[in-house]
């Protein structure tokens, strides 16, 4: 079993909860989740990246590894040093009705600003 390893920054992330460490925290199991609404965060350098990242990927300080061909994910320092954050509904929300209302704005300049024949 790896070492944990204390993060240096704040856990806390604006918009996110807090789940956990390690794939378990993820909410499938002994299997990493590729849910859209998950985040994985290095307990090292702090880097992120959405589970559904489709590509390959390496945070910044190279502990955390995606090889997506592979079907490849994990830590350098062990699975239980990968943080694992989930959205918020209410942050959900809030973006789409932030949504809403550009698509409503746009749809308004479109109507003001109409192009004449």
């Amino acid at each position: 079993m790896s070492k944990l390893i204390q993060p240096k920054f704040d856990l806390n992330i604006n918009g996110m909860k807090f789940l956990g460490r390690g794939p378990k925290a993820s909410g499938k199991g002994i299997g990493w989740s590729r849910n859209e609404n998950i985040v994985y965060k290095c307990v090292d350098c702090g880097s992120e990246m959405l589970a559904s990242h489709n590509d390959y990927w390496n945070c910044e300080c190279g502990a955390i590894h995606l090889d997506f061909d592979a079907g490849r994910f994990g830590s350098n320092y062990g699975d239980e040093n990968i943080l694992v954050y989930k959205k918020n509904e209410q942050t959900e929300k809030n973006l789409n009705s932030e949504n809403k209302r550009k698509s409503f704005l746009t749809e308004l300049i479109e109507k003001v600003f109409k192009p004449k024949n």
